[in-house]
């Protein structure tokens, strides 16, 4: 009676630290909303005479078994619309295009190296498991986004991510992959 009784004792904690462990979060919120609101201001400090270029906030959330993954949508042109100017001419549509295009090329060297960075700071990540960045692109109904993305997705291991930031720019192109669509 006395073994069953110092296994029960030693049984019970076991089981409840097994059931925390379960139930608790890998990745805790504080550490999601860290790389959260720090992609959030990379991407307003890209265009400064953009206050909207961030029309959803970043939101992260963490995968077990995949990895960290982030969301946001963000605006590159800022519309020309306004009350006292309420249709956009022929010449604000190609110009809107063509900066559009410029901010998308920006967005997408900023963007790997945020991803880089956002691994840096996700100490729980596990080495193996992913961060992923997906940038939904916002637009104006005038715009013509013909040759135009509408989403980005900006992912790479952990453990890669890292080790090409130390290496430098050709190392981190290698170890993020971008996908367009």
């Amino acid at each position: 009676m006395k073994k069953i009784t110092s296994y029960l004792l030693l049984a019970v904690p076991l089981c409840a630290a097994a059931i925390y462990a379960a139930t608790t979060p890998r990745v805790s919120g504080n550490v999601l909303k860290v790389v959260e609101l720090s992609l959030d201001d990379r991407i307003k400090s890209l265009w400064p005479e953009n206050p909207f270029s961030v029309i959803r906030l970043t939101r992260g959330l963490y995968l077990d078994g995949y990895g960290a993954v982030f969301t946001v949508d963000v605006s590159p042109v800022l519309s020309t619309t306004s009350m006292m100017h309420p249709t956009v001419t022929k010449d604000e549509v190609v110009k809107a295009h063509k900066v559009r295009g410029e901010r998308i090329a920006q967005l997408r060297q900023a963007m790997r190296l945020a991803v880089a960075d956002a691994a840096a700071s996700l100490d729980p990540v596990p080495a193996d498991d992913q961060v992923t960045l997906v940038v939904y692109l916002a637009y104006h109904e005038w715009e013509d986004v013909s040759g135009m993305p509408g989403q980005m997705t900006f992912r790479g291991k952990k453990k890669a991510l890292l080790d090409a930031k130390r290496a430098g720019a050709a190392a981190l192109t290698q170890a993020v992959t971008i996908t367009e669509n």
